[in-house]
């Protein structure tokens, strides 16, 4: 890895550590501050603006519904519906790019990432057509399709390194499973197709695939009218 880029990412981890650390010395110290530190000084500073992370419930034209979940990366063409007076939005599955679920640590923690990821993973996102990125970089036109929302863990602390990380997504199953995992004071990570990183490779991993689950659908025609009974 280049040594400038190293040095940077190990800058920005030992920066959220910062953060967490001050918070979970807070009286009040919650859930909700580890999701602020995770979007306000990483996700919204690293990625482009035209994502945006927020929080709430995904609903998909089958009636399934995911409860409420730290962030939702949300594609930039299609609607959202916010809760009036609150931060809080209902997504529909066809805007949704990504989930990230954020703990304080994956490793005591794990159960509540399964329980989540399990009501994330039925959803299905329903495109008349879309227009995606392939293996090589090149664009293809898809007609109709069906798939799934692909859910990422993070934790703040937890596995120490990649391999007991590895081997605790391997013993969890697969409707219970999320797609990646990330510790963030470690840089453990096991990405998207099963590669396992640590340290700031990790942290660059996760980048890479959160920058992919946004890019690989460039634009599409989403099947909305399915979500009222008509299409």
């Amino acid at each position: 890895m280049n040594e400038l880029l190293r040095s940077r990412l190990a800058g920005i981890s030992e920066i959220l550590m910062a953060h967490f650390h001050a918070s979970t010395r807070l009286p009040n110290a919650t859930k909700g501050a580890e999701r602020e530190t995770l979007v306000r000084q990483f996700l919204e500073r690293v990625f482009p603006a035209p994502y945006r992370f927020g929080s709430g419930a995904i609903a998909d034209a089958e009636g399934q519904t995911t409860g409420q979940l730290d962030i939702v990366v949300e594609w930039p063409f299609f609607p959202s519906f916010p809760s009036p007076g609150t931060d809080e939005r209902l997504y529909l599955a066809e805007s949704v790019a990504f989930v990230v679920e954020v703990k304080s640590d994956l490793a005591k923690q794990w159960s509540q990432i399964e329980e989540t990821t399990a009501r994330i993973l039925p959803l299905r996102r329903k495109w008349r057509g879309h227009v995606q990125v392939g293996p090589a970089s090149d664009l293809s036109t898809m007609g109709a399709t069906v798939s799934r929302i692909p859910v990422v863990a993070v934790g703040f602390k937890g596995f120490s390194s990649a391999e007991s990380l590895r081997l605790k997504m391997t013993d969890t199953p697969g409707d219970r499973r999320p797609d990646c995992a990330l510790v963030v004071e470690s840089g453990a990570y096991l990405g998207w197709g099963g590669k396992i990183s640590a340290g700031e490779e990790g942290l660059f991993a996760f980048c890479a695939d959160g920058a992919y689950f946004m890019r690989n659908v460039l634009t599409a025609e989403p099947d909305l009218i399915a979500h009222v009974g008509a299409g």
